[in-house]
This record gives structure tokens, sequence and C-alpha cells, in this order.
């Protein structure tokens, strides 16, 4: 079967059959012995009807759990390492495993400061998220006694708010005379010393990489229900 999968939900209307397509790249890894252990022998218009409740299951816990296409791939891909089939609860642990607050932490210090050179690689966009929740000068400054409490109330915030944005890329700074990095305006100023036509700055704030921007701040100005932090990201990635 080839499927390209939306990048949403994996109960998305746009994702045809996705328990189709997930359990074929389960039986891919596991062949037979993913459906042994479901497989009925009661056969209705050539389907087992075990295996097909099998599928219904674990459809359902999906959308109980919100799990998005990104953990469903995170599960495929934690799956690869397993020598037999995982059960609902395994797989579950692979699609969204447990964050552990002193590691998370970590990682979130540790990643701010790669951000600063925009090397920055996380391992989950909560954490991410998370960090800037708590502020880019207090994650870097605040001893960690004082900072654990804070961040883990900052990333229980973020699971709960259920869908869970990428990590934006990190625009970089254009070096202004005397300065390490140059305001806003300067580097519109230099833009505008280069001839840069308006379409190419439409194009540059409207690219690919910002369309989740463009959904969000078109989704608060409908009226909808909006984190402030990730419409503060949103403008910052439309404005940069």
């Amino acid at each position: 079967m080839t499927m390209n999968p939306s990048p949403s939900t994996l109960n998305s209307s746009a994702l045809p059959d996705p328990m189709e397509w997930l359990f074929g790249q389960l039986h891919g890894m596991f062949g037979n012995r993913l459906l042994d252990g479901f497989r009925s022998g009661h056969v209705v218009d050539g389907r087992d009807s075990g295996i097909e409740n099998m599928k219904r299951v674990w459809a359902d816990k999906i959308r109980s759990n919100g799990l998005k296409f990104s953990d469903v791939r995170r599960g495929l891909a934690g799956a690869e390492r397993l020598k037999w089939p995982p059960s609902w609860g395994e797989f579950l642990e692979l699609c969204m495993p447990h964050l552990d607050i002193d590691e998370a932490l970590r990682e979130a210090v540790n990643q701010m400061t790669a951000r600063q050179r925009g090397t920055d690689k996380w391992s989950r966009p909560e954490v991410y998220w998370a960090a800037v929740k708590v502020g880019e000068f207090d994650l870097l400054s605040l001893p960690h006694a004082q900072l654990k409490p804070r961040f883990a109330s900052a990333l229980a915030k973020v699971l709960e708010d259920g869908e869970v944005l990428p990590v934006p890329p990190r625009a970089p700074a254009l070096t202004a005379p005397g300065k390490s990095e140059s305001t806003r305006e300067h580097g519109r100023q230099q833009l505008a010393a280069l001839k840069v036509g308006p379409s190419l700055l439409h194009a540059m704030a409207t690219g690919g990489t910002r369309d989740w921007a463009h959904r969000i701040i078109a989704a608060h100005e409908r009226g909808a229900t909006v984190a402030p932090h990730k419409l503060a990201a949103a403008r910052e990635a439309i404005s940069s």
C-alpha cells in the first residue's frame, strides 16, 4: 500500500485508512508474529474478525489518548528495536515515553544555550515549549532547585494544552555596524538596501516553515482560544 500520511493526527480525515497503514508498518516489521496473537480463525469477507477487532481497539485507544501522527511515528521508530510485536501498552509507551523532569530540564538548559548559536536539537517539542514558558533568561540563570518546580509546572501545562506545535526555526540575525545583532528595523533597512522587492519579502515571511504560524494567527483572529506563548511565537516567526 502506498500512502502519504498527513503530519497531523492519525485519525485525520485527510489520511485514508490510517489503521491499515499503521498495521501495514507493524506487519512489515514483525510479519505474522503480529497477527498470530489476535487471529480468531473466524473469517468474514476475507478478514479475520479477531484481527479486525484488534484494529478497532487500537484505533479507539489512539483517539482516546490524543495521539498525533508524529507520536505514532515515534512509536513505530521505537518498535524497530523490539524482537516481538508490542502490546498496546508497550506501543503507547513508545509513542509517548515518560518525560523525566530532571532530564527534560537538563535538555532545556542545554538546548536553549545551543539555540543562541542556532545549533539546538530537541528530543520533543514539549520540552522546548516548557522552556519558552519559563523564559530563556530565568532558565539560564536560576539555580536548579528554584527552576525545577517552575519547569515541571510549565511542562505539565504544555502537555495539558493538547496540540503541541513543532519547534520553530530560529531566524538568523543580521549583523549591524558595531553590534553583534541587529534590530529588526536595521535588518529591514539592510534588505531594502539590497533592493529586495515586496514579493520576495512576502515569500520570506510566509514560507513553508512558517505555515504553522499563519494557522495560529488565523485561529486567533477567528476568536479561537490560543495559548499566549503560541501566539507570541507565531508572531515572532512571521515578523522575523
